[in-house]
């Protein structure tokens, strides 16, 4: 992570704020906190890039809870306004990590285009278990393979495919950022699938223009979208909804 603070010294401060923040706010209750995503795997890019995290407590999070978060995060947003809708945290019990695959338990989630609020984990989590297991990286507290039961590769790729399968993007009104999402995302599933590989959007969007040339203007568009700096409003998209649906369509009849 050492190289990327360099590219973006904000990201150690963004990170150092949220852990003094949750270690204020849940003192003993907080057993750790982890990142995993672009971070630790070396593609986040500056002022594009979120932050993955994950708190791990010794409760499930409860109501009061929830708006104590939300307050805390909103307070990261005022100091530090270029993070805004970058962060996302999952708020979790350590028995919930545990037993992930065989019950359904409480948590709370902030992530970019959501605002705070509860969720309900269940064995879908396997796509963010598995990267933080095997990839992820100690912020404070003990290492993320302690605290995330084993998970096989075939299991994560399985789960990968059942989701791609599963998908139902709609398309809508969504401009070109959305839109970049969306096809990055599924080039990066379709290269876990085929490959056992976890990779950022940008090296799987690179892999898709090569794998699937009738797309490839399409994905390398959807990589130009992605690099368009935050701040900006994001493009229209509608010249591009039916390519992006076809795209997704042909991925889904590829995989069924």
């Amino acid at each position: 992570m050492d190289a990327v603070s360099d590219r973006d010294p904000s990201l150690t401060t963004v990170l150092a704020r949220l852990v003094d923040e949750q270690i204020r706010a849940l003192g003993p209750a907080l057993i750790g906190c982890c990142l995993f995503g672009s971070v630790v795997t070396g593609d986040f890019e500056p002022g594009i890039s979120d932050i993955d995290t994950v708190a791990i407590l010794s409760d499930d999070p409860t109501t009061a809870d929830l708006t104590a978060f939300a307050h805390l995060h909103r307070d990261i947003v005022k100091c530090l306004p270029e993070w805004s809708d970058r962060v996302e945290c999952v708020y979790l019990s350590s028995g919930a990590l545990r037993s992930f695959r065989t019950a359904r338990s409480p948590a709370a989630r902030i992530s970019p285009g959501e605002p705070f609020h509860a969720i309900e984990l269940d064995p879908s989590w396997v796509l963010d278990w598995y990267p933080l297991r095997t990839l992820g990286e100690t912020l404070w507290g003990p290492p993320p393979a302690a605290l995330v039961p084993p998970i096989t590769k075939n299991e994560y790729v399985g789960a990968v495919r059942r989701h791609l399968l599963e998908w139902r993007w709609t398309g809508g009104q969504a401009g070109r950022r959305s839109q970049s999402y969306a096809i990055l995302s599924m080039c990066r599933g379709l290269r876990t699938v085929r490959t056992g590989d976890l990779v950022s959007k940008r090296e799987a969007g690179s892999w898709g223009r090569e794998v699937m040339l009738e797309h490839a203007e399409l994905i390398g568009g959807a990589l130009e979208w992605r690099a368009q700096p935050r701040a900006e409003p994001e493009a229209d998209g509608e010249g591009t909804i039916d390519a992006t649906l076809r795209f997704i369509n042909d991925i889904q009849r590829m995989l069924g």
